[in-house]
């Protein structure tokens, strides 16, 4: 699977540009990321699918995103709603599986935007949910709702729902991150059986059945989802510093003398090589060791959790630093859509918006570290 993503390289710097003007992936690229199976490499290993490790999965996003960050980021957020599928019946997963034209592959939130009304067999599902990135693509959709509970306060669940129930509203218009796709998907009073509502104790008892560790495990709680986000923050870093390093022979309008002769920019290329480097050992390391420490539980894998996490979210913002160095390195030519340089910039600042990104990561880890919490 990651040799894959990488081969993917030149398929996806062909595309680029039509990725960015057309917000979304050409759907020649999305059936070559099918089968190699990058949007199932988290479908649980129960119903036939890759189940990967932390590794894989920050490795395969590294790959892309080092490409085109909004085709990491499709591949990231299809893993991290698929680990959800691990709390489903197996039988109800398989069901799912016939159902579909191709391989399941979701789309989803897990913010609890819809409500759901409770009837005979299931329940009804009403909601506009934001952000749904790479649903052109996907043929599942992941809907959190909340559940009135008789006078007790709302409860969210997670249910899975055919695209083709839903409506996608044609509104993704930002910045950065363009060729996700990342447009409304609603809902209206859709039929949702039992079935296929996540419950906790479907992944309690698959714990129980197997002594093989899975970034299903609720131990790890969002870190397992978020792990190929990580990959997509040091691929877009990486990315910049690709792009500043390809302009190497170009002079800018401040001089003649060619990007790669001047102090400055040789400075900013060492730190951005450092930075990068750093990141993505950091990410290497902490997903290792929480990797090998869910196989043992208590103290040490809450350690890991939380450094993993610090991980995470350091290596999103990284990716904004080394955008914003390259950037300002690369003088007027990074001004220019005739090469990558400001793309990554305008990717890395939107990624790091994501809940992912967000600073309050790094208090909790301080905090776990500090054993106060």
């Amino acid at each position: 699977m990651i040799d894959a993503a990488h081969g993917l390289g030149p398929d996806i710097a062909a595309c680029a540009d039509s990725i960015d003007a057309n917000g979304r992936l050409p759907e020649a690229l999305a059936r070559q990321m099918t089968d190699a199976r990058i949007f199932q490499m988290y479908l649980p290993a129960a119903v036939g699918g890759a189940d990967v490790d932390p590794l894989v999965a920050y490795s395969v996003c590294e790959a892309l995103a080092r490409r085109d960050g909004s085709v990491g980021w499709c591949a990231q957020v299809s893993a991290a709603v698929t680990i959800f599928l691990a709390w489903l019946d197996p039988a109800a997963v398989a069901t799912m599986a016939d159902l579909t034209d191709g391989p399941i592959h979701v789309a989803g939130s897990a913010r609890a935007l819809g409500t759901a009304e409770s009837v005979e067999g299931g329940y009804l599902a009403s909601g506009q949910w934001n952000y749904a990135s790479g649903i052109r693509h996907a043929n599942w959709f992941m809907a959190t709702c909340l559940i009135e509970r008789n006078g007790r306060p709302p409860a969210p669940r997670t249910m899975f729902i055919p695209v083709a129930d839903g409506h996608i509203v044609d509104n993704w218009q930002v910045v950065g991150m363009r060729g996700t796709g990342s447009d409304d998907f609603v809902l209206d009073r859709v039929f949702v059986p039992q079935e296929r509502v996540a419950a906790r104790h479907w992944i309690e008892h698959a714990r129980a059945r197997s002594s093989e560790r899975s970034i299903s495990d609720p131990r790890l709680g969002m870190v397992g989802a978020w792990v190929p986000t990580a990959g997509v923050g040091v691929g877009l870093a990486q990315g910049a510093l690709d792009a500043l390093l390809d302009l190497g022979d170009v002079a800018s309008a401040g001089s003649p003398e060619p990007l790669r002769t001047r102090p400055a920019v040789q400075e900013a290329v060492a730190d951005a090589e450092a930075i990068t480097g750093a990141a993505r050992a950091f990410a290497i390391e902490t997903f290792a060791e929480v990797w090998d420490a869910l196989a043992d539980g208590g103290p040490r894998l809450d350690r890991a959790v939380a450094r993993a996490q610090l991980a995470i979210t350091h290596s999103l913002n990284e990716a904004v630093r080394v955008a914003d160095l390259a950037f300002r390195a690369g003088g007027t030519n990074a001004i220019s859509t005739r090469n990558r340089l400001e793309r990554y910039l305008r990717d890395a600042h939107t990624a790091v918006q994501h809940a992912a990104g967000q600073r309050i990561h790094m208090r909790t880890a301080g905090q776990a570290l500090l054993e106060l919490s």
